[in-house]
Formats: C-alpha cells, structure tokens, sequence
C-alpha cells in the first residue's frame, strides 16, 4: 500500500506545496529520522580496522590527529616532512628517505566538553515539542590508533602502508530531549589502508601514491513522532508529541580512492609538499529496525504497513582533499611550519536512502555543505641532538549549511591550541607527546519545519557549545 497525499492542513507554513511534495513529506515523516541528516552528521569516530573507538573535535566529520608528532604543531607543516611515514596521511610522499625499514604508531584521545542549551521545537509549526531543553555530553570521548610503515625498497623507490580513521563522529542525546525527532544517537565508524609507492626523482624531491581502501559503518537512533503521523494520515485525535516510537539504522560498506602527493626542496632551507586524497563513494548495505512497543499510535500505523524491520541502502560520500605545506629552516636549531588544507565538503550535497519497504519510498536529504579551509602555522626547536619541541595553532572552518545545520551534526568553525615534544629513546626509537586545545563560538542549530523532510519531525533550534581536549602519544621505530 501507498499513501498519496498529506492533508493540506498539515503542511504547515507551506500552503503552496504540490501534491507531489506532500507525498514525499508524508513518507519522509513516517520513518521520520532514517535520513540523510542521520548520517550526515554521524561525524565523531572509530578506527574500525584497528578496533579503536574515536572521538574527535573536528570539523565537519573529517579527523585530522592522525599523529601524534603532527599534532604537536597542530598539523602545521606536516605535508612536508621528509622521511616521516606518520605523516603519510598528510602526504603520502612521506615515506620517501627512510633508511631500512621504519614504522610510526600513535594512539589519539580526545575528551570533549560539549553542551546544548534553548532548545525548542515545535510541531506542525503551532505544537510545541515537550522534553529537556538543555544537555550535557553531546559529543562523546574516545581513543583510537593509527600507524604507517615504510620499507626502502632501493636508493630511490620506497614502499609503505598507511592505516588511518579518517572520518568519525557521534553524538547523542537524551530519549526526552526536544531533540529527540531530530536524533538521540549518531555515529561513524571509519577506518582506511593505503598501499603506497614512493621515488626519489631528484635529491630533495619525490613523489609517491597509491590507493586508499576505505570502511564505513554509521549507526543512528532516532524519536518518531507516531502520534502526530497517525493524527495526520488517519485523522484520528491522536495528540502530536505524546506517543513516541523509535528506530535504528544500521548500515556499513568498502570503497576505493586514491591518494598522491609530492615533496620538494628549494635550497638547503626550505622543504615544501603538497597531496590529493580523491572523495570515495560508498553505498551502504544494511537495516532500520524499529521500537513500536510502547507506542500505541505506531502499532496502529504498523497496520498501514509502516515501521516494518526493512533493510536499506544508501549513497555517502565521504569528500576529498589538497593539502599543502611547508618547513622553513630559520636557524639549524628552528623551523618555521605553516600548512592550508582544503575539504570539498561539496561533494556532500545529499544524502539519498532507499528502503526494501515499498510503503517506505526512498528519501533524499538535501545536505549542501560547502568546501573549507582549515589553516596553521607553528614553530618546532630542538634542544641538543635528542629533543625537539613544538607549538602550533590551526583554524579550521565550519562546512555546514546554516540553513540546514542539525543537532545531529553540531558544527562550528573551531581554533586548535597544540604543543608537543618528541625525544630520542634510543637510536631505533623516538617517542611522541602532543596535546590540543579546541574551541569554538556558541552555535546555533536551526531546523526548519519548512524543510519536507520535517513535517513530522517539526522545527528545532537551540544552542550548542564544543570545546575538548585532544592528546597523543606515539613511537616511531627503525628496524
């Protein structure tokens, strides 16, 4: 069975919609979450390949703490440090200049102190949405670990692997928070491996690349407003916002891009490198189950055909990038670093979920991202033959939509705070500190109920505040 059409009077502040809009509201309401939104903000992360569970202060859902002795800089210069295959995230040209066999292995924390305060919503634009209008803890912590070898293959060709969580985020809230019909829980497990070739084509300059297999798991929870669906579609009293069920998506996929980068050297001080990380294309394989227990109006609608346990399929692209940077030798003891990275976050424009229910219609979630800069400069000094330290501060953009920005996915344009310290252990190892400051402005979040796919999750807006702590520890060791 297919339902038609909403009645006109619960379009709300929209009197001039077609009839073909009012069908794709009414069936992008009745699963209510299970959408673009969801996944889109699934951002904070887990380095699925390795095990590791990872939250990040990021934007976006992008992870840049891929190393310990990069963060220690805030990531500034990291592009074009030679012969330093922890970096290869960051270039893969990296790997390039090892003697032997050397291998690089950090584990990155992050701990966030994230909150949302005057939370509103309302439904069919006139009923306002009951629960918790402030929280603690939307953001969660984690750990993960990420690591490169390379192997000199011979005096100009190199060989490597790159294991990374490039991606990741979660975020969660309270089964009573007015946010609840926008999503209680969201999270993107994330885990790449680049297989990498390097060569020295001149002294001081290489190039190097390869491609990149990359996992995606994304879990989202969500509220349905039942109620306020059987209300529309069947016309009964149901009261909008006093009978909630709840749903689960579950959905995970592989998929290939590539990564190249090069490195050069313009006199004896100054190094300089730049990279391309192509945008991969997932389409994501899994399931929505949904919680009708305790709902009597979802029971009801369970008759219609709706909320049934389906599986689904999804398009997600995760985006690409160009990085640059570079290291200027000020005297043998100090190094000036400065980086600029572009996210094409313009790649993210939709996300579209096709469910095996054919009462469930596909859905398409307009995202509109747009592309950013995150920028950073730093110092790094050594003190003696065995030490070296480094400060460094980075600002990275926000590339959320304003007018489409979620409490599933809090974004803020955010300022990195870093130093770090590295010392020689022996002469096979080095060790790694690195810690960051994360900050951001007060946000707002703005859902409009004007969006089709908000009929009956209605409107929210409400405040959020993100600021953390990131910190690494890592090795590096020739063997």
């Amino acid at each position: 069975m297919r339902i038609q059409e909403v009645p006109r009077e619960f379009c709300a502040g929209d009197p001039g919609i077609s009839d073909a809009a009012k069908q794709g509201r009414m069936n992008k309401g009745s699963i209510n979450m299970i959408k673009a939104r969801p996944v889109r903000i699934a951002p904070l992360s887990v380095l699925a390949l390795l095990g590791g569970t990872a939250s990040a202060a990021a934007s976006g859902f992008s992870l840049n703490t891929q190393s310990a002795e990069s963060l220690g800089a805030a990531t500034a210069g990291a592009q074009a440090a030679r012969a330093t295959p922890g970096n290869a995230y960051f270039n893969p040209a990296a790997i390039v200049g090892v003697e032997g066999v050397e291998s690089s292995l950090s584990i990155v924390g992050a701990w966030n102190d994230t909150s949302y305060e005057n939370a509103t919503g309302a439904l069919f634009g006139t009923i306002p949405v009951a629960g918790d209008s402030a929280g603690e803890t939307v953001i969660g912590d984690g750990v993960f670990p990420t690591g490169a070898i390379s192997f000199q293959l011979n005096d100009a060709i190199f060989a490597g692997v790159a294991v990374y969580a490039p991606f990741g985020f979660n975020t969660s809230y309270d089964d009573s928070s007015i946010a609840r019909y926008h999503g209680t829980f969201s999270q993107v497990v994330s885990g790449s491996v680049s297989g990498l070739i390097g060569i020295e084509i001149a002294e001081g300059w290489s190039i190097a690349g390869g491609p990149r297999l990359q996992y995606v798991d994304v879990d989202l929870e969500g509220a349905i407003d039942a109620a306020g669906i059987e209300s529309a579609l069947l016309m009964t009293m149901a009261i909008p916002g006093t009978d909630d069920a709840f749903v689960d998506v579950s959905a995970n996929d592989w998929g290939v891009g590539y990564t190249v980068g090069f490195q050069g050297a313009l006199g004896d001080r100054i190094t300089f490198g730049a990279s391309f990380t192509s945008r991969i294309d997932h389409t994501l394989d899994g399931s929505a189950t949904f919680d009708i227990s305790t709902s009597a109006s979802g029971q009801t609608l369970a008759g219609l055909g709706l909320f049934q346990d389906t599986d689904i399929a999804s398009d997600f692209t995760t985006p690409g990038n160009i990085q640059f940077g570079v290291q200027v030798e000020m005297t043998p003891e100090l190094r000036l670093l400065a980086s600029a990275v572009q996210t094409r976050w313009k790649s993210f424009d939709q996300l579209a979920i096709n469910f095996e229910n054919p009462v469930q219609t596909p859905e398409v979630t307009t995202q509109n991202w747009n592309n950013t800069w995150a920028g950073a400069v730093g110092l790094e000094r050594d003190f003696g033959p065995a030490s070296t330290m480094r400060l460094g501060v980075m600002y990275e953009e926000d590339p959320a939509n304003p007018a489409f920005s979620s409490p599933r996915v809090p974004g803020a344009s955010r300022v990195w705070l870093a130093a770090g310290y590295s010392r020689d252990l022996s002469e096979r190892a080095e060790l790694h500190l690195a810690a960051s400051y994360v900050f951001a402005d007060t946000t707002p979040l703005n859902q409009s109920a004007a969006l089709p796919e908000n009929l009956f999750r209605g409107s929210f807006t409400g405040d959020v505040d993100i600021s953390g702590i990131v910190a690494a520890v890592g090795i590096d060791w020739k063997f």
